[in-house]
This record gives C-alpha cells, structure tokens and sequence, in this order.
C-alpha cells in the first residue's frame, strides 16, 4: 500500500498545512507523501496597490520587488511563543506576464530584526484590478527566539507549445533529504484556443505536487497524438509536460506528469504492456544514476525483456567494466485529493543497462548492488 501523507510527516515535517491522506495500492519501494496545502482560497475580489498596468507582451517574469517596512500588524502566532522575538513585516511584489495578461504574485514576509531570517505567512496570486484569484496563508511559531520552522515561495511565468501559465514553488525548512518541497501549476483552460480571452478560465489546474527529488521544468510532449476522430467530432489532443526526478532508492527515473490543456487538469502518463503473466501497467522512462562501482568482480543476470518469464544470462561484470545506464521500466502510483498530489514507485523496477557492449534487463536488488546501485534512504 502506498500511502500519501501530509508533508508534515513525509518531505520535511510542515506543520503549516492541513493533513490528507490517499492511498495507492501495491508500494514497494516505500511511501511516496502529499503535500497538503494551507489555507487555500480562490478569493473574491480584494482592492490593494498597483495593478501592474503596462507590462510587456510575452511570458516572461518581471521582478518588481516591492518591499514596504511593516506597519501593518503581522497574523496571530502560536500561544507557546514565549520566547517571540521582535519581527519585521515586509511586502514583496513580482509581475509575471501570461498571454500579454499581466498578474502580481504578492508575497507577505515575517523577519526577525535584525537578521536575515524570514518566513512568509501569506501570499496571494491577482489578477486584473488587483482581484485575488487565489491566496494562502501559514501559521508561524517560534523557539528559542528564532522560527520554529520557515517556509519560502517563488513564482515564474512558463510558455509551452499549447498554453503557458504560472508556477509557484515553495520549499519548508527543515525536511527531508529527499525533499524538493512542492509545486503547483495555474494557467488558462483550454489552451491557447481561449489563451487570455478570459481571466475566468484561469486557475490552478491541480493541488500542490510534492516533489521526492527535484522538479525539472516544463516542456513540450514528445509523444502527444494528433487530433483523433470520434464520429463526427474531432477530439484535440493538447498536452504539454510537468518533469520530475524521481527518487526510487536505487535509480532516479524522469517521471512527466501530463498537462491537460483541454480539461484543466494535470495527468498521469498511462501505458500499458504485455508481458508472460498478462498485461501489466507501467511505463519507459529515462534514468539518472550516480553510481558507487564495487572493485571486486561480480555478475548480473540479464534478461531479454523486462519479464522474468524469459531466461536470463549471467554476465560478468569486472571492476574496469564499462555500464551504461539506459532506461527504466515500471509502475508509478499515483494519489491525490484535494489538497495535494503525491506519486512513486508502485512494485517492481526493471532497469536496461548494458555492460562491455551486452544489453539487457535487470531488476532485484542483488543485481543493482553489481552495477553499483545499492539501494540508499
């Protein structure tokens, strides 16, 4: 079972978001944990500073940081807060141009005087005339004179070959090692066929991602289909992509989460293939390992398919041996709710290498321990 916890007990303990759980069935490489999001609010309309009127075309990111010394009253503190030191409260503001549209990305900070350390408690998303279209706040505690936790946002613009949109990525400290903290996409439904035509139609596309690895940016599908026909209609296929660095334990896959233009809506990629024991669900994906070579001399068994239904042939693997790490094969679950989206891998992982000109498949942890993959976290 893999189960999908807040990420105040999985990437890094934030106690700033309201817990969720969801469940994948058939984990067997450990939990892969959501990121439940604050106090999340597709806001009415709210008056305040400048509009950002006059932006360039393009989507693209314009840093206007605002900074304003705080004579505005920071939000209520945990009551353990014995030792609160004095804060100081800043406002900083981005402009972030979608589809000629211009929106402000505001962020509220709390700052310990005299240091450099901050959080920020609140940030909000806006829209034409200043109106929020989407905020959310955290909590903020202290120990010791110092936050007990800090959490940091940033915002970019994206343009993708269908549509563009804007993410904003936060990262709470301290968490785990693996963690890449979380990301969360907004952008216009429909694509570039109501592309800025109106603000109405954008939005998040889907809760908060957390990240077990790294976030790697967003792309173009190379594999996206054309345009299908059902009957008379003509469906649309517009897809562009969210990448991810997967932690697996022993290799990193580069896993796509599908961005769905038409629905807006993020995706999991879905394929399915044959093997000796029926039909199984998973899919390629790329690798990047860091190997730690052993110095003795060892064996792998290679197989011809990604199926132990087949017969492998053992190969000798010398301490000087050349082994390329070429792909993966393997299921990904996939949970979420209505707070947060979390995935990993879900059961087997084959892995195709090929060593001293010898390709083939391998999987189980004795055989990734030879190619210099111990499982590790």
């Amino acid at each position: 079972m893999l189960t999908l916890l807040s990420l105040a007990a999985s990437l890094g303990g934030c106690k700033h978001q309201q817990a969720a759980s969801v469940s994948v069935n058939g984990a067997a490489n450990g939990s892969a944990q959501a990121k439940p999001v604050a106090v999340q609010t597709q806001a009415p309309v709210v008056t305040a500073g400048a509009n950002g009127a006059g932006i360039p075309a393009g989507s693209t990111s314009t840093s206007n940081a605002i900074t304003q010394a705080a004579s505005v009253a920071a939000p209520p503190v945990s009551a353990a807060n014995a030792s609160k030191p004095k804060v100081v409260v800043s406002e900083k503001a981005e402009t972030l141009v979608v589809a000629q549209h211009p929106f402000r990305f505001v962020s509220h900070l709390q700052r310990i005087e005299g240091t450099n350390e901050d959080t920020v408690d609140h940030w909000e998303l806006r829209g034409a005339n200043d109106r929020v279209i989407y905020q959310q706040s955290y909590p903020v505690s202290f120990q010791d004179g110092q936050f007990e936790d800090t959490v940091s946002i940033d915002a970019e613009a994206f343009n993708t070959q269908q549509g563009g949109g804007i993410l904003i990525h936060g990262m709470d400290l301290p968490s785990a090692p693996d963690s890449g903290g979380w990301v969360q996409v907004f952008g216009y439904k429909y694509g570039r066929d109501k592309y800025g035509a109106d603000e109405s139609l954008f939005g998040p596309l889907a809760p908060p991602i957390s990240i077990a690895g790294e976030f790697l940016g967003v792309e173009a599908d190379p594999s996206m289909p054309s345009p299908v026909k059902n009957g008379a209609a003509t469906i649309t296929v517009m897809h562009d992509l969210l990448k991810f660095r997967l932690r697996t334990g022993t290799v990193d896959i580069v896993y796509p989460v599908l961005i769905n233009w038409i629905t807006g809506k993020l995706e999991p990629r879905m394929c399915n293939e044959m093997t000796s024991k029926g039909q199984v669900q998973r899919c390629s994906y790329p690798v990047m390992a860091e190997p730690a070579r052993s110095t003795e001399v060892t064996f792998v068994r290679l197989y011809p398919e990604p199926d132990d239904g087949f017969t492998a042939k053992h190969v000798v693997v010398q301490p000087q041996s050349k082994v390329e790490y070429l792909e993966a094969r393997a299921s990904v679950g996939w949970g979420q709710d209505a707070n947060s989206i979390a995935f990993g891998v879900d059961g087997d992982l084959w892995l195709k290498i090929r060593v001293d000109g010898k390709e083939g498949w391998i999987h189980g942890q004795e055989d990734f321990d030879a190619v210099g993959l111990p499982l590790v976290g």
